[in-house]
């Protein structure tokens, strides 16, 4: 899938702006320009992306107390889950996948449940964290067509003929 992509920056410079309606001098309120770093068939992929993405993989290696690897590693390992999953969305879109409004409402109360809260307190924490809740749902909504197509491709290439079922038959039966 990555073959998808069309071109891709590896390093850009990072340049800073004035905070809004300021400027840079002496306030200590800069923010990182953004700028393309991919494009995965005409859908650009931006640094503020990147660095999301790769913050999120930071907190779930040290959530499973997995050795941090240098910025470095964990963007570029950052870029190229970016650049599968455009790909994948996009091949999700071409096939005709699409969720059900009601699939990701279900999909929001399991992630309210597993976190043993309701709806609103799920949708109080996500404000707090900054996060939108279209935005949430929109990520919910991908991740449901991810697992979908990776579904499908796996459902695609696993066939088992009947002449193979009977044999592991037979052979379970000489094991017992």
């Amino acid at each position: 899938l990555a073959g998808a992509v069309l071109g891709v920056q590896a390093q850009a410079p990072r340049a800073t702006l004035p905070a809004a309606g300021g400027s840079t001098a002496g306030t200590g309120s800069q923010r990182s320009a953004d700028y393309i770093v991919a494009i995965v068939n005409s859908e650009p992929i931006t640094n503020h992306q990147v660095r999301q993405e790769a913050q999120r993989l930071a907190r779930q290696l040290a959530q499973s107390q997995q050795q941090m690897p240098d910025n470095a590693a964990l963007f570029a390992r950052a870029l190229e889950r970016l650049i599968n999953e455009r790909a994948q969305l996009q091949q999700a879109r071409d096939t005709g996948i699409r969720i059900e409004e009601s699939s990701v409402d279900e999909a929001e109360a399991n992630v309210a449940r597993q976190n043993q809260i309701d709806l609103p307190e799920l949708q109080k924490r996500l404000a707090a964290d900054g996060i939108d809740r279209a935005q949430f749902r929109k990520q919910l909504r991908e991740q449901l067509m991810l697992v979908r197509v990776r579904e499908r491709d796996v459902n695609q290439k696993i066939k088992v003929s009947e002449l193979e079922i009977d044999q592991y038959l037979r052979e379970q039966q000489k094991q017992q």
